[in-house]
């Protein structure tokens, strides 16, 4: 018994491997998002959320990323994720597209066809939520489409919402792929922008064992304006562990802040 737990958890532990290689190491982050942070704190060793940062082929000031939320988490999570990523990279770097509602459109055909959902041929129905951006770094230019994660955005003081399409990446049992919308918004210099999953709201703590919400994260953020990109995620982190208390973590956590 012990045996097969220890052969186990060594191949979990090297498909971790196989999957942080994957998506785009910090020094990568950091020369595309420059007063950025990535919170990325899986469930289990494996993680069904994960991240994109990427370049558009023919414009460097244009980056493109995203915070991916797939159905579950742990193994079956890592699996989608893995398919999820292939086809963003896709998306941006071999057909060159840049408007976030094609990206979603093509992500949302390519991972139904791909897991055999219309008619539900394969009886897989799982898919992805997601936020995802563009930022143009010249001119602060930002558009975003969403499939049921929203985005927050601060400017002025205030913080905004962005709220996605309810429709999520996969899970077509017509076969016709999802159009999504696309947002522009026009930043200016010091404003900052977050895209998230959901398992920091959700996760259960407090003196009740409540779930944290999203309210509350809201007003969280709106206080840390002051701070560098470095001091808010160490105030989220803190936050997020303050809160768990004693109660396990429910779901991978992924927040991702940009300060443009």
């Amino acid at each position: 018994l012990v045996e097969k737990v220890k052969d186990h958890e060594d191949s979990v532990n090297y498909a971790k491997r196989i999957q942080v290689a994957m998506m785009q190491p910090e020094y990568v982050v950091k020369e595309r998002l420059p007063d950025s942070f990535i919170i990325f704190q899986p469930k289990d060793v494996v993680s069904g959320d994960f991240y994109f940062i990427g370049r558009n082929r023919e414009d460097n000031d244009i980056v493109v990323f995203s915070a991916i939320d797939c159905t579950g988490h742990g193994v079956p999570g890592a699996l989608l994720s893995i398919i999820g990523f292939n086809f963003i990279q896709q998306a941006v770097r071999e057909k060159g597209l840049t408007k976030p509602s094609d990206i979603l459109t093509f992500l949302d055909d390519s991972v139904n066809r791909m897991l055999r959902q219309t008619g539900r041929e394969s009886g897989v129905q799982d898919g992805m939520d997601l936020a995802l951006c563009t930022l143009n770094k010249k001119t602060l230019e930002v558009q975003y489409a969403g499939a049921y994660n929203s985005m927050y955005y601060v400017t002025n003081n205030e913080l905004h919402e962005i709220k996605a399409d309810r429709s999520p990446i996969g899970v077509n049992e017509s076969g016709i792929p999802d159009v999504y919308t696309n947002h522009v918004v026009q930043l200016k210099k010091g404003d900052t922008m977050y895209l998230l999953s959901d398992g920091f709201v959700d996760q259960f703590g407090g003196k009740k064992g409540a779930k944290f919400k999203y309210k509350p994260l809201r007003e969280l953020l709106l206080t840390m304006q002051g701070d560098s990109m470095e001091q808010q995620k160490r105030k989220l982190e803190r936050a997020f562990t303050d809160w768990k208390g004693p109660y396990d973590q429910v779901d991978d956590v992924l927040i991702i802040g940009v300060k443009v």
